[in-house]
This record gives structure tokens, C-alpha cells and sequence, in this order.
């Protein structure tokens, strides 16, 4: 079972192990070449983006709804939240063209 070692004496006293590393790490990353390296920090990076993204519209949503009644601060937030809201979209079919140009590529 994913990661976690035991059985029936290390059940019965409790002994039972978890390879935290193995289950973080399914591939040894001292084996991962080059362009699986890039892969993966493409594919992290664009999550990070998405992530800032979206504390970025959620902090923008919170400051909409406190500056509702001046209009010029309301407008403001206003636009930061649509501006979020389109580049979240944006990172998220980025995410899945990178995932699928991988999967293509693993096909080759």
C-alpha cells in the first residue's frame, strides 16, 4: 500500500514503516534526465502562476466587496478581479496544452 511497509508482527506491535521518500518520489530523481527535469518545472512553474493567480483574485474579490461604496476603489477592484478571473484561464489551458504536448511526446 502506497509507501506504508507492515505486516502481521509489525501490525501486532506496531512497527509499521512509511518510505516517505518512495511515495514523494516514484521515480528516483538522481535518474531523471534532462528534458523530464524541464518537464517538471515547466509543469510546476505553471501551477506556481495559477496559484499567485488565484490569491491575487481572491484578494482582489475581498477588497472589491470592502471598497464597495467608493465607486473609483469599486471599479478598481473590479477590474483586478476580471483581469484574474481571464489570466487564471489562461495558466489553466496552458497547464493542460503543456500536459498534452508531454503526452504526445511520450507517445513518440
Amino acid at each position: 500500500m502506497a509507501g506504508i511497509e507492515c505486516d502481521i508482527e509489525s501490525l501486532t506491535n506496531g512497527w509499521c514503516t512509511m518510505q516517505t521518500y518512495e511515495v514523494l518520489w516514484s521515480v528516483d530523481p538522481k535518474n531523471k534526465n534532462l528534458k523530464e527535469l524541464s518537464q517538471d518545472f515547466v509543469s510546476w512553474f505553471t501551477m506556481f502562476i495559477g496559484f499567485v493567480v488565484f490569491v491575487a483574485l481572491i484578494y482582489s474579490w475581498m477588497l472589491m466587496i470592502l471598497w464597495w461604496a467608493d465607486e473609483k476603489q469599486f471599479d478598481n477592484w473590479k477590474k483586478w478581479v476580471k483581469y484574474s478571473l481571464i489570466w487564471l484561464f489562461l495558466v489553466w489551458w496552458a497547464y493542460w496544452i503543456i500536459r498534452l504536448i508531454q503526452l504526445i511526446a511520450k507517445w513518440t
